[in-house]
């Protein structure tokens, strides 16, 4: 046999002494337990706590904000793309809440060439004037609903029921005095809505509540039937004390709701023009002290102070009202 063949097996004999001897010496413990290739990064990963744990982890202890997420237009958006990834139950019970909401909303909703259509979207300097977009949306479903109560009611019935409110409220739905809103003209769906409210309870107040609570469903409709045909009345000249060129401007962020003069935006929302200074006032102190509940307006009344809130309500009571037919 040539002596290169045999130096060659000799080598080949050689290469694998040595490889059958390091083999059990660089060989971990833990191979071809769990797979030729996984070693011990199995029970590793296993110890390891899950990061994003999809929002079935929150349906137990968060119910109601399930509801409202599953039901609204953020059913798309898990709830760890706001509130950050779930290492484990939080001591708490509940992840971060983010402060600047702006920043976050603004990655899918700020206008930008390119975005479907089908997704809203904001110019960010003109819409919030400044304010986070949890004061007007609910994070969970921040849509924020145009659809409006039906209002099939008799509004001659209505009239007859009315009777018993025009101490209050006028006989002709325009309040004599500055502690209680002029019902005339205002919206139907929002009359349903408010005295449904007061009625079950989710509103309060030491007058409308116990009233209401007499009231039936038809008395409710019919009412509301009532008071939206009125017609209602401008401006008397009540002294406001209150700058309304300033309230205008303040009111640029109440106009999605509200419209541009408090005639009327979205129905689900009343009419604040020509409504008394006084009431207006005492209303949205009312919101800020959280004695009047809406999560809506708690966020927006938050950031008034007094001179905003009077100036507020120069500005609405100034306006031509409309009424509805």
């Amino acid at each position: 046999m040539p002596k290169h063949i045999v130096r060659l097996i000799l080598i080949l004999v050689a290469v694998l002494a040595v490889a059958a001897i390091a083999k059990p010496i660089l060989t971990v413990d833990s191979f071809y337990r769990f797979g030729h290739y996984r070693a011990n990064s199995v029970p590793e990963i296993a110890a390891q706590e899950p990061v994003y744990q999809t929002p079935r982890y929150c349906y137990g202890c968060h119910t109601e904000r399930r509801a409202q997420w599953s039901a609204g237009s953020h059913k798309t958006v898990t709830c760890e793309v706001c509130h950050g990834p779930a290492t484990g139950h939080p001591q708490s019970g509940k992840l971060p809440i983010p402060t600047d909401a702006v920043k976050l909303c603004t990655l899918c909703h700020e206008a930008m060439p390119g975005r479907p259509k089908s997704q809203p979207q904001i110019q960010v300097a003109e819409h919030s004037g400044g304010q986070q977009c949890t004061v007007c949306h609910n994070p969970h479903s921040p849509k924020i609903s145009s659809a409006a109560t039906k209002v099939s009611g008799d509004a001659a019935a209505g009239k007859q029921r009315a009777a018993a409110c025009a101490s209050c409220h006028g006989a002709a739905g325009i309040s004599p005095n500055e502690s209680w809103p002029s019902l005339a003209g205002q919206s139907a769906p929002y009359l349903v809505r408010i005295l449904s409210a007061y009625k079950s309870g989710d509103q309060t107040d030491p007058i409308m509540t116990p009233l209401a609570k007499e009231l039936s469903a038809t008395d409710i409709q019919n009412l509301a039937a009532f008071y939206a045909r009125l017609s209602c009345k401008s401006a008397d000249g009540s002294k406001s004390g209150g700058d309304a060129a300033a309230g205008k401007a303040l009111a640029k962020n109440c106009a999605a709701c509200h419209g541009e003069t408090g005639s009327g935006g979205n129905p689900a929302w009343p009419k604040l023009a020509a409504q008394k200074p006084g009431y207006l006032v005492n209303v949205l102190k009312a919101f800020r002290a959280g004695l009047r509940k809406d999560p809506m307006m708690a966020g927006v009344a938050r950031g008034l102070s007094d001179t905003d809130i009077a100036n507020l309500a120069a500005f609405y009571a100034a306006q031509n009202c409309q009424s509805t037919k």
